[in-house]
């Protein structure tokens, strides 16, 4: 895995969630979002190119609540705190590393947000 860091973020730990993974091809961009940006955090997997893009927003203040969970089902959504941007951009990393090993897998990426989610915290311990 290739890891580009555009933040003053320590994020090389990254590389110890994938080592069981066939990463060989895979970019990764962790970097601001862009200024005066509302949301706290994005990511997005582009499938064609192995290349996940992480974007934290430098002016989040932590501890920050996340909400997790399908939009289609709001009974199922569920509270996560994120004690520093170093675990936010661990949480955006492993949801988008999900969807790069779906991509490997030859599954359909669509509407998988939910079970990306869970693959990001049960990685990072906040649920079994």
């Amino acid at each position: 895995m290739l890891l580009e860091n555009k933040t003053h973020f320590d994020v090389d730990f990254l590389h110890t969630f994938v080592n069981r993974y066939n990463t060989n091809n895979l970019r990764v961009k962790v970097a601001y979002t862009k200024l005066g940006a509302k949301c706290p955090y994005s990511g997005r997997f582009y499938g064609r190119k192995s290349y996940i893009r992480v974007s934290v927003n430098p002016d989040n203040s932590y501890p920050l609540e996340i909400i997790v969970g399908s939009p289609f089902n709001r009974a199922g959504w569920r509270r996560f705190q994120m004690n520093s941007a170093e675990e936010m951009v661990s949480f955006v990393f492993l949801h988008e590393m999900s969807h790069f090993l779906d991509h490997q897998s030859g599954l359909p990426l669509g509407c998988k947000q939910t079970k990306a989610d869970m693959f990001a915290l049960r990685k990072m311990g906040k649920v079994r």
